[in-house]
């Protein structure tokens, strides 16, 4: 497994819980499987939370086009995104959830709305997070080459991302929190039931978008 994402603070606690007096070799085996799984679900959780948010926009099946997963999971990995980077580009996401709801399929000059694609808003997010989280960033031209996008197209996306947010990033400590707690409880919640094969899409997309109407 290859993609690049910082999940010591969530893995930690499954290494704590696989820690019961097994020998180190059979502990550090099933840590880092266990690391796999988490990392799977966090992308798994990504890709929830984009159909949660996009779900009135289609993709056309013939499209020429990667699947979401494997879109989220390449930009995770090329741009090493770490995951306090990743989960404050979630919240983002869902910040603007109330406005993304609003918009209708509309296209004028052969071009359409970029605020209807899930995916180049997330990209959008994932470089907005990225800056204002951190003092070195890549440049967009940087970005250009991690997605396949033009500059210019990723300066847009970029623009309209921050159109929508009102240019509002900065997120209070406690929601945050309630946030960061959530998260962690919906990928865990996705790992168990996925393994009892009991995982209901739904019901996951229910849980999500109660959190945003109550939290955001």
């Amino acid at each position: 497994m290859t993609l690049i994402l910082d999940v010591s603070v969530m893995t930690n606690k499954i290494q704590e819980l696989t820690q019961n007096g097994n020998d180190n070799h059979h502990s550090q085996k099933t840590y880092d499987h266990q690391k796999i799984v988490m990392i799977e679900n966090i992308i798994d959780t990504t890709a929830l939370i984009i159909d949660v948010i996009w779900n009135k926009f289609f993709i056309s099946l013939n499209s020429q086009v990667i699947p979401l997963r494997l879109f989220i999971q390449e930009t995770i990995r090329r741009s090493r995104t770490s995951w306090s980077t990743l989960q404050t580009a979630l919240f983002y996401l869902l910040r603007i959830k109330p406005k993304i709801a609003t918009l209708e399929v509309e296209i004028t000059d052969n071009k359409s709305d970029p605020a209807t694609c899930g995916r180049r808003m997330f990209l959008a997010s994932l470089i907005i997070a990225s800056k204002y989280l951190q003092d070195r960033n890549y440049a967009n031209s940087a970005w250009s080459k991690i997605c396949g996008l033009h500059v210019k197209e990723i300066n847009a996306i970029e623009r309209r991302f921050l159109i929508l947010i009102d240019y509002n990033l900065f997120i209070k400590d406690n929601i945050f929190n309630n946030w960061t707690n959530f998260l962690r409880s919906r990928i865990c919640t996705f790992s168990g039931l996925k393994q009892k094969g009991l995982f209901s899409k739904d019901e996951d997309q229910r849980a999500i978008a109660q959190f945003v109407e109550c939290q955001v």
